[in-house]
């Protein structure tokens, strides 16, 4: 296995000054040239600009679970009732499509758009993360909300391989990546099957996750001190180590989408470790040799 070791051959750049209780979500704006990324518990959406380190930061309603780009401009955020369009120069919110309003202790979490445009969104207690009460949802361009699949207690880490053909997913509860066969032109679903199996304790949960154009799943591993990139069969390939125990998600960008953009985490960690963790929450940017999938814009 050809290891990564951050201390040796890479540089990680911090990027912001914020420190996130539960950051999470970056997508990297092309047109823009700026990473958005959303801070769960403290209900705040950033703006951040890796070149001059200022990030701009708006309040929430509700918690936010995911966010992504909008094909009709702006952005979409997911909320704890449902999914609302974002206007940046105005900061007005709209509902664009009720979700889960008959579960009021659930808040939506890991999602992502596909290539063709959906929206996927799984959701979680918001109360007790043991409890298996999240879904998966497809919403699609006419914003119709498709119920995927249910017993859920943390979705994370959906991509898809560069040529669409499989849907990456995991509870994070249950130490198995899974694969999905995935018809593009459908938005459907069949044969699952185990991809990657990992020990929450030992090395981490697999958090959010991002795919490179080669097909290697890069992870976020919550509590592993890393992000790793797994190679199509399954095997672990790369290991980049962070000095923050709990990333979140990555997300390719930057001129050739050759930047690993990585959200963290404060949350639940004590004084002393936030000590050895000045940098814990914080938002994160290291250069890799791989080329990754762009971030995808909502169609509906």
């Amino acid at each position: 296995m050809d290891r990564l070791l951050s201390n040796q051959l890479m540089e990680i750049h911090c990027i912001t000054d914020v420190r996130a209780s539960l950051g999470e979500s970056p997508v990297w704006s092309e047109s823009e040239g700026v990473v958005y990324w959303i801070d769960i518990l403290e209900k705040h959406l950033h703006r951040t600009d890796p070149s001059t380190r200022e990030t701009t930061t708006w309040s929430l309603p509700s918690h936010p679970g995911m966010i992504a780009l909008r094909e009709a401009g702006g952005l979409v955020i997911a909320l704890q009732d449902g999914l609302y369009s974002f206007d940046q120069s105005s900061a007005h919110l709209e509902c664009l499509a009720p979700l889960e309003a008959d579960i009021p202790d659930n808040r939506p979490n890991d999602g992502k758009v596909d290539a063709d445009g959906r929206l996927w969104l799984g959701t979680m207690n918001l109360k007790d993360a043991s409890k298996p009460t999240g879904n998966l949802y497809r919403i699609d361009h006419e914003l119709t909300v498709a119920h995927i699949d249910s017993g859920y207690c943390v979705p994370n880490g959906l991509t898809w391989s560069p040529d669409d053909r499989v849907m990456y997913h995991t509870d994070t509860r249950s130490g198995i990546v899974n694969k999905y066969a995935f018809d593009r032109t459908s938005g459907q679903l069949t044969d699952k099957r185990d991809f990657f199996q990992f020990d929450r304790g030992t090395v981490g949960g697999v958090d959010g996750a991002s795919m490179d154009s080669a097909g290697g799943y890069w992870a976020a591993f919550y509590g592993g001190w890393k992000i790793a990139r797994i190679s199509p069969s399954g095997g672990l390939d790369a290991e980049i180590l962070l000095p923050v125990s709990q990333p979140t998600m990555p997300t390719f960008g930057g001129p050739n989408r050759s930047t690993i953009f990585i959200t963290s985490a404060r949350q639940k960690l004590d004084s002393d470790s936030l000590v050895k963790q000045p940098l814990a929450g914080a938002l994160f940017a290291v250069t890799v040799e791989h080329q990754g999938r762009p971030d995808f814009a909502f169609r509906g």
